[in-house]
């Protein structure tokens, strides 16, 4: 397969799938390595589409869904608590950034949308220390949303809770 035929492609699997494809998977398909793969997405990248690489994969964004930004105050006990309020309301949670008083705006990837990734994700944090401790539980999320009711019940719950800044 030629290499524009490729891309085309790529971009159309990544597009109809509702999980993100990893990497591997792709270099299968195509019958080509991994580097090959991480190459065509950065030639992909750089033509404007906007695909999103997290540790199970690449997907791109439906154009029909929403990215929202909240911001949220808590201590660190509190983050499997907030992550579990978004996602059981619909949204994913893209990434969390923190101000820094040198370097600036710090971003984490998180990229979680099921109870079963907060999970996993609570564990690995275990190990380390969340962003969030850099401002005293102060950061913003960016978060993808079907649609504005979504976002709404998010906006509720963390507000329920006291960690939603307004």
């Amino acid at each position: 397969m030629r290499k524009q035929e490729r891309l085309k492609k790529l971009i159309e699997i990544l597009s109809l799938s509702k999980e993100p494809v990893s990497g591997n998977q792709l270099a299968e398909r195509f019958k080509v390595t991994r580097q090959v793969i991480v190459k065509d997405i950065a030639i992909l990248k750089a033509q404007g589409y906007e695909i999103k690489s997290s540790p199970r994969g690449y997907s791109i964004n439906p154009e029909n869904h929403l990215i929202k930004t909240i911001a949220v105050k808590h201590s660190s006990d509190k983050v499997e608590q907030e992550l579990k309020t978004i996602v059981k309301c619909g949204g994913r949670v893209l990434d969390v950034s923190v101000e820094h008083p040198v370097y600036g705006e710090i971003v984490g990837k998180i990229d979680v949308y099921t109870e079963e990734e907060v999970d996993n994700f609570i564990a690995k944090l275990k190990t380390t220390k969340p962003l969030s401790i850099i401002n005293n539980g102060i950061h913003i999320h960016r978060i993808e949303v079907e649609n504005e009711e979504q976002f709404n019940c998010i906006k509720k719950e963390l507000k329920r809770l006291k960690i939603l800044l307004e």
